[in-house]
């Protein structure tokens, strides 16, 4: 087998869908030797946030010397961005060698009565048991989907973070922010510390009930920014309270990147400048921060240095990254409301141009016009296309979408809408309309982002 056949291997077990439940999970990796019970881990999830989390922790680890094993999803451009050993791809040696030498025990599993794995269990499994081989001193894991039911929740985490929770994956969580916080709350683990960076009453109110049942100390992450505040009261109709026992509460701070933060908990506080840009960064550092605060009380050696250098280190693709200039273009795999939201807030903020030319596709079930509301008011051209995904919208869908929210919401001068038959026409023809001076957003999904060449 070669790493080609080894990735032709796993995608054959998309067939299978994504199943929630462990049981079938756990009884593989008991066959694998259970490799993720032989080192700590983090584990992180969020319906926004938790990609970009996840690099600031590990990034703090590696800074404070710690060998580390990153597991995230989706990857962006190379399947091995999944799995990371002290911020590196897994090698395509040692990814070739465990699929080959999982594929057996696979097999043997299928013919029992848990039935064939999936495409997420088989990476995951791949990336628990890269980090034995590795031997990584700590995992930061994040979810894939959830949390309770999800295949990285068979660990006890040194600390569990919850960065946000919003309606997404509704079809499969739950339809409010109560029972989707209920399934990221599963991630909580008895006596072990969990950060909270929810905003929305129902869903802080479900996590602080199952932290309270498990015996987990709660440390919620909070903004001092008014305008943070203000736009949670407009949104939520309730204030989210700033002074609370045990909490990280951070403050923007001037910078260019619209990313500089202020963390601070009790008498301790940190300046900091991440690489990552976009002011939802805010957020996410000091989500991150929490963690690693809370890891170094339970005996971790993480000094402020290492913060600090660990989240301007801290790297991830298809987050506001751009990736060429005159005509800038601009790949974020914002892939919902929420997050659509936060990057029509970030780009006039961050960049200047004459146009925002769009380049959009998306998965079902998400409801394009719910995402294209918040992007179609800053667009002078849109072009849809569809991305390579089964669960893929057509072109001729998100158009129509589109057209129906503008007739809705009529402007003076309307935006250009376009379609493309696939991913490499949309991006042609958004670099043949741009102007030096324009920009071309590429979002909508990862599949789309990763299409980028």
């Amino acid at each position: 087998m070669d790493f080609t056949e080894a990735v032709r291997y796993i995608e054959s077990l998309s067939i299978q869908g994504w199943r929630l439940g462990n049981a079938r999970f756990e009884a593989f990796l008991a066959r694998l030797g259970d490799p993720h019970l032989k080192y700590p881990c983090v584990h992180i999830t969020g319906t926004n946030g938790k990609g970009s989390t996840t690099a600031l922790v590990s990034s703090i680890l590696r800074a404070a010397g710690y060998r580390v094993g990153t597991y995230s999803s989706p990857h962006v451009f190379d399947i091995r961005e999944r799995i990371l050993i002290d911020g590196e791809l897994i090698p395509k040696e040692l990814f070739t060698e465990g699929v080959a030498y999982m594929r057996p025990l696979i097999e043997q599993l299928s013919d029992a009565e848990y039935g064939q794995i999936t495409e997420f269990e088989i990476k995951t499994a791949l990336a628990f048991w890269a980090f034995e081989q590795a031997r990584v001193d700590i995992a930061v894991l994040e979810v894939g989907l959830g949390g309770r039911m999800d295949a990285t929740n068979v660990m006890t985490p040194e600390v569990s973070v919850i960065v946000s929770i919003g309606l997404d994956h509704t079809d499969r969580l739950g339809p409010t922010h109560r029972d989707i916080a209920y399934e990221k709350a599963g991630i909580i683990k008895p006596g072990r510390p969990v950060v909270s960076g929810v905003a929305h009453p129902d869903a802080v109110e479900m996590i602080q009930r199952v932290a309270q049942a498990q015996g987990a100390p709660l440390y919620p992450v909070r903004s001092t920014d008014r305008n943070v505040r203000a736009t949670h009261r407009a949104q939520l109709g309730t204030d989210i309270p700033v002074r609370a026992t045990d909490a990280f509460l951070y403050t923007p701070l001037p910078s260019p990147t619209d990313s500089a933060v202020r963390v601070s908990c009790g008498d301790w506080e940190l300046a900091l400048q991440p690489y990552l840009i976009g002011d939802y960064q805010r957020h996410n550092t000091a989500c991150a921060v929490a963690a690693a605060v809370l890891l170094r009380e339970r005996g971790y050696a993480i000094p402020d240095s290492a913060i600090e250098r660990g989240v301007q280190a801290a790297r991830l693709p298809g987050r506001l990254q751009v990736v060429a200039e005159s005509p800038r273009i601009v790949l974020d795999g914002a892939h919902n409301p929420d997050a659509a939201a936060v990057l029509a807030k970030a780009l006039p903020r961050l960049f200047k141009y004459r146009r925002l030319i769009l380049v959009f596709g998306m998965l079902a079930p998400h409801e394009p016009s719910d995402t294209l509301k918040h992007l179609l008011p800053l667009t002078e051209v849109a072009i849809f296309t569809p991305v390579p995904s089964p669960r893929a919208h057509t072109a001729e869908t998100l158009l129509n979408s589109a057209q129906a929210w503008l007739r809705a919401h009529p402007r003076r001068s309307p935006p250009l809408l376009l379609t493309a038959s696939h991913p490499q026409q949309a991006f042609e023809q958004a670099r043949e309309l741009a102007g030096l001076d324009d920009l071309i957003l590429i979002t909508g999904s990862f599949y789309l982002v990763g299409e980028w060449r």
